[in-house]
């Protein structure tokens, strides 16, 4: 649980230093292109995201998510993460 929450609390991290990112290239005098998960997916991975041998209802939800700008998909990520690794009070429902 604990590493959980740390990996949940470094992507966010990660999250506010890409969106800030985004905004200085937003700013700049070059045309805007915004970081997309799909770059950062390449990134790590070496090459381009593919599709599978044929196609399926998931293929529309993971070209919708590769599309999205890279901070929104890793804050989400991280913010779902440190939420479901946080701590939790015990309940005791028989104590007297």
């Amino acid at each position: 649980m604990v590493f959980g929450r740390v990996m949940g609390w470094l992507l966010i991290g990660l999250a506010v230093i890409m969106a800030s990112a985004d905004a200085v290239l937003a700013l700049g005098p070059a045309e805007y292109a915004g970081i997309l998960t799909a770059d950062v997916v390449t990134l790590l991975a070496g090459h381009a995201p593919d599709a599978a041998a044929g196609p399926s209802p998931l293929d529309s939800v993971t070209a919708a998510i590769l599309d999205l700008p890279a901070w929104v998909a890793v804050g989400l990520t991280g913010i779902s993460l440190s939420m479901a690794c946080r701590k939790r009070q015990r309940r005791f429902a028989f104590r007297r």
